[in-house]
């Protein structure tokens, strides 16, 4: 219990960082009069960093364990946050936000998404739903907090202040135990003899690796390394293709859009409090939807796909109407029916992972989705803030960020075609032959004996027709 709370409170702290990135940082950005190339830069170097940690995500925490990672990221938050406060010029944010926070929040978030299937192994969309809920947590509690502090102390004190904050993100490392500790089983007195001769040959084996320090660390790197590119091997599957491109766009899509949201509303005549305002809203909304929709997920009926359609649609329409209103009042619901949107996809973000490709390939498939997010960063990221320059406006570049959310929604309308040729290429594998023929899927068998052979080659995988028949299929 100790453990998980502290999960929720390091999360709060972590995306308050994260994702108030435009209440922290558009008054002194302002200011500065940065360009909205470099204010893009910025962010999505943050973003990029952020998602470049879930690769070697799984070998590390193999190697050290949760709470020695969480402890050494915890600590570049805060020094993050910390140095923030005392930079002169925007580009230098590059370095202490952009590069210490993107590793830093990296691995506490993807540490977070990674943790919940491992402790459990039933009610796992409610556990998920209560650990995700607070993901939207610093973007609830941050601005308005974020905004009285600039308020009495200024941006630097501000931001020194909320580095302090951060710091405790150090007492929730110290209580994430292995879940090992906490499993209740016996242990008759051979097994106990037993594990006192491991431990014993296991502490002799660790005082010969002490002698030769350098040649341990050589190895642990490169089994790091191999592991790393062992588990990016899953992107030959479609499935895993379809996931990590859909989230590619989602993410980059929605967090570059709250990102320019205290941007935009201040060029609209608004002020920093109702940016924040509209910020807490969506986070309220975005925090509620999780929680009902990750409950729902336990139930048997519980259709991911469906979800995840409904979701994107929500996100990209809601995005669409934010720049054609002007109201506050108005705003405030819009950005409450976004944060629906984006609560039903992170609700479900790392189940569909376990869903589609099951819990063995969990962790690869997420540090291959994180691989992918982060070359959207570095492509879609800077491309925004070239569009918000050329163009003057915001409000184009909004309808841009729209977009790329509604071609994740096009892209998983291609899911069960995914699903199908992933199943008939494993039974290919594993057999060495199509085991489903495609005579009963076109339901013509008798017309399918009866044609040549030259007709026949058109059914075998790797063929022309074989694609179109498989498509067909699961459309029609």
């Amino acid at each position: 219990m100790t453990s998980r709370m502290y999960l929720l409170v390091t999360k709060v702290m972590v995306d308050t960082v994260g994702q108030c990135f435009g209440i922290i940082f558009s008054s002194f950005l302002r200011e500065q009069e940065a360009s909205s190339v470099l204010t893009a830069v910025i962010f999505n170097m943050f973003g990029f960093l952020w998602c470049l940690t879930g690769p070697p995500l799984g070998p590390l925490v193999s190697e050290f364990g949760w709470r020695k990672i969480t402890f050494v990221a915890s600590i570049m938050i805060s020094l993050s946050t910390i140095t923030s406060a005392f930079v002169t010029a925007p580009w230098l944010l590059i370095f202490t936000y952009s590069t210490l926070g993107g590793i830093g929040c990296g691995i506490i978030s993807n540490i977070s998404y990674a943790i919940v299937p491992y402790y459990f192994s039933t009610r796992r969309g409610l556990a998920n739903g209560i650990i995700m809920c607070w993901d939207c947590g610093g973007q609830l509690l941050g601005p308005p907090l974020i905004y009285y502090l600039q308020y009495k102390y200024g941006f630097a004190g501000a931001t020194l202040i909320l580095g302090g904050i951060v710091l405790n993100c150090c007492v929730g490392a110290a209580v994430f135990h292995p879940v090992e500790w906490h499993l209740k089983f016996q242990i008759c007195d051979s097994q106990k003899q037993e594990n006192i001769d491991k431990n014993s040959d296991e502490s002799s084996q660790c005082l010969s690796h002490k002698v030769n320090s350098s040649k341990c660390q050589c190895n642990m790197m490169t089994n790091l390394i191999r592991s790393t590119i062992a588990d990016l091997r899953i992107l030959g599957s479609a499935r895993a293709i379809i996931i990590a491109m859909g989230a590619t766009l989602i993410f980059n899509g929605y967090l570059n859009f709250l990102a320019i949201v205290p941007f935009y509303m201040q060029d609209s005549g608004f002020t920093l409090e109702d940016s924040a305002w509209c910020v807490s809203v969506s986070a309220m909304c975005n925090m509620l939807t999780r929680i009902v929709v990750s409950t729902l997920s336990d139930t048997p009926y519980f259709n991911f796909r469906l979800c995840y359609l409904i979701a994107s649609l929500t996100i990209a329409i809601s995005m669409i109407v934010f720049v054609v209103i002007s109201d506050i009042m108005w705003l405030s619901i819009v950005m409450g029916l976004w944060g629906c949107g984006v609560g039903a996809f992170m609700s479900i973000f790392n189940l569909v992972m376990v869903h589609y490709m099951g819990l063995d390939n969990f962790m690869p498939m997420l540090g291959a989705t994180m691989l992918f997010i982060s070359g959207g960063y570095l492509t879609i990221g800077p491309l925004v803030g070239y569009i918000s320059d050329a163009s003057e406006t915001y409000s184009v570049t909004i309808w841009v960020l729209a977009s790329t959310v509604l071609l994740s929604f096009l892209l998983w309308l291609f899911m069960p075609i995914a699903v199908t040729y992933d199943k008939r290429e494993s039974a290919i594998r594993n057999t060495g032959v199509l085991e489903v023929s495609w005579d009963s899927v076109m339901g013509q068998s008798a017309e399918m004996q009866a044609c040549p052979a030259s007709s026949r080659a058109s059914s075998q995988p790797g063929s022309y027709l074989y694609s179109i028949k498989l498509a067909y299929s699961c459309l029609f």
